[in-house]
């Protein structure tokens, strides 16, 4: 057994005493045995779903007495009732720690504003911990907020010099319009801007690569939740290396009940082996990954995971079956690359609408045939306005888009 072996085997069992202090957990394995549960026998152990979350309440999951607590946060609610995550100031440095292994490689010479809202969501402030281990500075610039509308972000990034640049794959390609249309070129009048660091969207090859060209750095993508804090994060070679230290990934079938075998597409199972404030056994978390061993060139020899997204999103067409992935892929391989875009699950196909400063280079056919080649699927393709630039330009907060709009099921 290795050493990394060793280490999960310990925390696993340390992990498994400490949730059976919240109420969730001492519900649900009552009927297990309370010693002598180790990671070999991770599947004989229940999981646990979102809507056993959102049931066990605010405190449900909760493991440590309150007085431990240095922060409260929620997922967004995106796919249904936020959840509850606790975490202890350990918890905290642990996350910062998780994100300071990213390809970026932070040091005491790095600026970094942080576009991540601060409000209960969780990444603004593990980035300011990974920030503050390595000697970075920060620009708590946060996002969606009347305080620091897009020309003011600009405008800090300009003039404070600001290296690295962190938040949503979105707010990198928002604010690179912004700058188009205030006239500054993203790719040359940002000189001192090195990197991005995002997190918490769906990131395909093409979009990452449209990101880089935009900016013109290299962009490293980050992968968790709010429940979770970060599960893997991108090395300088494009690699998505799972934290084995702080997690055990399980890739499951579509109803959880066996595991799929590795390098296959399932259903991500996420234990936290070091979370103290709430931690996490077999977490259902409803996202369609892969994981597999991986020898990368930056030294690491640990999984690789690749994220498709999450179930809601995934397409089926008679034998095909789409995940929001693919859907990224094909739309992101366009060139010019959509500044905004979303797809219409419809009965006889997807009817894709798509918005660009550059829609004049657009032929509406010739996308209609790229994008229906690529997915295999019928497609309709609609040139149009998404983006409302007048207000990219002004103080109105952003919101979180839906990408793809699910067919009800009826209609």
């Amino acid at each position: 057994m290795s050493d990394i072996d060793r280490e999960r085997a310990r925390k696993f069992q340390e992990m498994y005493m400490r949730i059976l202090k919240s109420p969730l957990y001492k519900r649900k394995l009552s009927d297990y045995a309370l010693n002598g549960i180790g990671l070999s026998q991770i599947q004989t152990l229940p999981l646990t779903t979102k809507e056993d979350l959102r049931k066990a309440g605010l405190f449900g999951h909760l493991a440590v007495d309150m007085k431990e607590i240095a922060q409260y946060h929620e997922s967004t609610g995106t796919t249904g009732e936020p959840s509850a995550a606790w975490f202890t100031q350990k918890d905290l440095i642990t996350g910062g720690r998780q994100l300071k292994e990213c390809g970026v490689h932070l040091t005491s010479e790095d600026l970094v504003l942080i576009r991540f809202p601060y409000a209960m969501a969780l990444p603004a402030f593990l980035m300011q911990h990974a920030a503050w281990q390595t000697g970075a500075g920060v620009v708590p610039a946060s996002g969606r907020t009347v305080v620091t509308p897009y020309p003011r972000v600009l405008s800090l990034m300009k003039h404070l010099s600001v290296t690295v640049l962190a938040g949503l794959p979105r707010e990198m390609e928002l604010l690179a319009e912004a700058a188009r249309l205030s006239g500054s070129e993203p790719s040359k009048d940002f000189p001192a801007l090195r990197a991005i660091c995002v997190a918490g969207e769906l990131m395909s090859d093409k979009r990452r690569e449209h990101i880089e060209k935009l900016w013109n750095v290299p962009v490293f993508n980050m992968y968790g939740s709010t429940e979770t804090a970060n599960i893997a994060t991108m090395c300088e070679y494009g690699t998505m290396h799972i934290v084995e230290e702080d997690f055990y990934v399980e890739v499951l079938n579509e109803d959880g009940s066996s595991p799929i075998a590795y390098g296959k597409k399932g259903f991500a199972a996420i234990t936290t082996l070091s979370h103290q404030g709430s931690p996490l056994l077999r977490y259902f978390n409803e996202d369609i990954i892969s994981v597999e061993p991986c020898l990368c060139d930056c030294g690491r020899a640990g999984a690789k995971l690749v994220h498709y997204g999450r179930s809601k999103d995934r397409i089926r067409f008679g034998n095909i079956v789409l995940d929001a992935m693919d859907i990224q892929e094909a739309v992101y391989s366009l060139s010019p690359a959509p500044d905004a875009w979303k797809v219409l699950e419809q009965e006889e196909g997807l009817h894709i609408l798509i918005d660009s400063h550059d829609s004049g280079k657009w032929s509406e056919e010739k996308v209609r045939s790229r994008l229906s080649s690529r997915l295999q699927v019928p497609v309709t393709v609609e040139i149009t306005k998404l983006l409302d630039r007048g207000d990219l330009m002004s103080n109105v907060p952003s919101v979180k888009p839906v990408y793809i709009q699910k067919r009800s099921i009826g209609s």
